[in-house]
């Protein structure tokens, strides 16, 4: 199906920049890239039909301010068909729906059984998810219209999925966190260090871990969480957060000793115990941490 004259340039100028249909030459070879985008477009999912005009606008609602001198480079850079396939599953076409279970949906089982090995909570995530990605809450509509096109589709509905699981499994739990971590923390009965300040200070520890909680920076906080009480791994980390699982560690250590000296200050502060006694203990609650996550990982 071929659109009228300038017809594309005018739906994507009105939507980039609010401009009325083109007047000038220029804008010939404009129509010839957006016809030639969705023919690329259509392309990859021939079973499904959106009107041309309508993923034009989508197309264009996706692009940075208007520079049509830049556009084909720019329309170089897309997934136009992983584009053309969210635009119209959000439409709420039957044959893309079809296509987006066949292609897509063992993918996001397989992102959030790698979260959730149970297997326990993967058909009600799968259910949230289809209905956060098409049709959404009233104040902020379908998901699916944040794909912006510019990496690869499957990798964002696996970011997507990931982070679904993750509030799944937390949402699950009504345990507050530092009780979590401290509950994740064996202490061996030969340790007379920890297991004194278990039986006459319990309280001081859990304050000072709740306090040092709290000061950390949302996302490092979130992030001690989707590993040790989650269970989410570094891969599974790495592709919510769209870096590499190196970046993902890198980011634990640091937020681990971020946590662990504002920990030590406070005891220091509040306990008649010497720093050496201080460091034993927090050596110690760092390794039951480790081996608390190597046993979650172990059972699933």
């Amino acid at each position: 199906m071929t659109a009228p004259a300038r017809r594309l340039t005018e739906v994507f100028l009105r939507q980039v920049s609010g401009q009325g249909a083109a007047r000038d030459e220029g804008h010939d070879a404009l129509e010839g890239l957006l016809e030639g985008a969705v023919a690329s477009a259509r392309a990859a999912w021939q079973e499904i039909d959106v009107p041309v005009e309508v993923f034009v606008g989508w197309l264009a609602a996706r692009l940075p301010a208007a520079n049509v001198e830049t556009l084909e480079r720019t329309l170089g850079t897309l997934r136009l068909g992983d584009l053309y396939l969210a635009c119209a599953c959000e439409r709420g076409d039957r044959a893309a729906l079809a296509a987006f279970e066949r292609s897509y949906v063992p993918d996001l089982i397989a992102a959030i059984q790698h979260v959730d090995r149970s297997g326990s909570h993967a058909d009600d995530v799968l259910q949230v998810l289809r209905q956060k990605l098409f049709v959404g809450e009233p104040e902020t509509g379908p998901k699916i219209r944040e794909y912006g096109g510019r990496g690869e589709l499957r990798r964002w509905l696996r970011a997507v999925a990931v982070r679904a699981s993750i509030d799944a499994l937390r949402a699950a739990r009504e345990i507050p966190v530092e009780d979590e971590l401290l509950d994740a923390i064996e202490v061996p009965a030969d340790h007379p260090e920890l297991s004194h300040l278990k039986r006459t200070s319990l309280a001081e520890l859990k304050l000072a871990l709740r306090d040092a909680l709290g000061a950390l920076a949302p996302r490092e906080r979130t992030l001690l969480q989707q590993y040790y009480l989650d269970g989410a791994n570094l891969e599974a980390l790495a592709a919510l957060y769209r870096v590499s699982p190196s970046a993902v560690s890198r980011s634990l250590a640091k937020t681990r000793a971020t946590l662990m000296g504002r920990v030590r200050n406070a005891l220091m502060a509040r306990l008649r115990i010497s720093g050496r006694e201080v460091d034993n203990i927090l050596l110690l609650v760092q390794s039951q941490l480790e081996l608390s996550r190597s046993m979650l990982d172990g059972r699933r």
